[in-house]
């Protein structure tokens, strides 16, 4: 052998060869790493927009952009909007249950809606669809008002009465231009009711005893733990006359037919329901018919051409937040218990409601 080529091949023998899994390795940990960095940095943006949208809903819910159309009727494209809200179940003020139940007629969302309403250049008049039995009484005042306000803008509203529309719906129906009841629609209902428990004598079976310290005699007026003394259910009586004349003098603000002292002073104002052909011949509504005799109503009132214009709703556009919003309204529900008779609307104690008593 040539020495020369010896001394290349012990040269070759003694190079060692570079690591090339060593190489490999940092190859995959820097590809990790780079994942999780842009993993951190998506998660820290749903967070960031999850913020964004709690500010923004909390500030602008009745914006247009909260809102999608949905076709109903019509015509399709057309601008000449006839919107529809609905106001179905238990009225009350805030979100009974999560943001994709339909459980009550929350006036916050429905007021949004029709704040929402007189932004929108295209709304040309406006449905009540109501199926409720009533429900809080400044909830009910609350929708009445904003339909007050869609009414100044010189835009119609007209209400649909459903299977159900009695005392708060009743009292929302009442301040729009027109109601259109079915001749079966369950309506009247015109009163009051306030409701609470007496459970001392069960106290008194079980071994039980409450003590209240109160700052005043009365501030204590329903508690269920002792007998109400006559003082005290005149005090709570006033207040239930008083929700109830109010109650009337909306109604006769609403139906030029009637006035307060006719309302109280006849089977229109005792508190009973009524049929909607029953109701028609007190005056309380202004005609029989379906949903869509109350599109035409709104059309002629909003003086619409019969080829166009579009019957919609709005619907709340899906965001992080609403999504969000409804896991904390499903971990947060309370558990209910209900006791005998207490009737399906499960009344708060201590609250004023329009509503049939159980």
């Amino acid at each position: 052998m040539n020495p020369n080529e010896a001394t290349q091949s012990t040269c070759r023998t003694a190079t060692p060869e570079k690591p090339r899994g060593r190489s490999g390795c940092l190859w995959l940990t820097g590809i990790l790493g780079v994942f999780v960095i842009l993993c951190l940095l998506a998660v820290t943006a749903l967070i960031a927009g999850a913020v964004f949208s709690i500010y923004s809903d909390s500030g602008s819910g009745d914006s247009l952009k909260s809102y999608d159309r949905e076709y109903i009727s019509g015509t399709r494209g057309s601008k000449n909007i006839i919107l529809t809200v609905p106001v179905s179940g238990i009225i009350h003020s805030g979100d009974m249950a999560g943001a994709f139940s339909q459980e009550g007629a929350s006036a916050d969302k429905i007021c949004k809606q029709l704040n929402a309403a007189l932004r929108d250049s295209n709304v040309k008049a406006v449905i009540i669809k109501i199926d409720s039995p009533g429900g809080e009484v400044v909830a009910a005042d609350r929708i009445y008002n904003a339909v007050q306000k869609i009414r100044k803008a010189k835009i119609p509203v007209i209400a649909v009465m459903e299977s159900l529309a009695a005392s708060g719906g009743l009292y929302i129906a009442v301040g729009c231009d027109k109601i259109v009841a079915n001749p079966m629609t369950t309506t009247g209902s015109i009163g009051v009711i306030i409701q609470t428990y007496k459970y001392y004598d069960l106290f008194k079976k079980i071994g039980l005893e409450s003590e209240s310290y109160t700052s005043g005699p009365y501030k204590a007026l329903l508690d269920g733990s002792r007998p109400t003394t006559q003082t005290e259910r005149l005090i709570i009586q006033k207040q239930v006359d008083e929700v109830y004349e109010h109650f009337v003098g909306v109604v006769a603000a609403g139906r030029p037919k009637l006035t307060a002292d006719k309302i109280k002073h006849s089977t229109i104002g005792d508190g009973r329901i009524m049929l909607g052909k029953d109701a028609l011949q007190a005056g309380l509504v202004d005609q029989l018919g379906y949903f869509q005799d109350g599109v035409d109503v709104a059309r002629k009132a909003a003086k619409l051409p019969e080829n166009d214009y579009m019957v919609m709703c709005y619907s709340r556009r899906f965001s992080l937040f609403s999504l969000l919003g409804a896991q904390a309204n499903a971990a947060s529900r309370n558990i209910n218990i209900k006791l005998p008779g207490s009737g399906s609307t499960n009344l708060k104690a201590g609250r004023f409601y329009f509503l049939p008593a159980n």
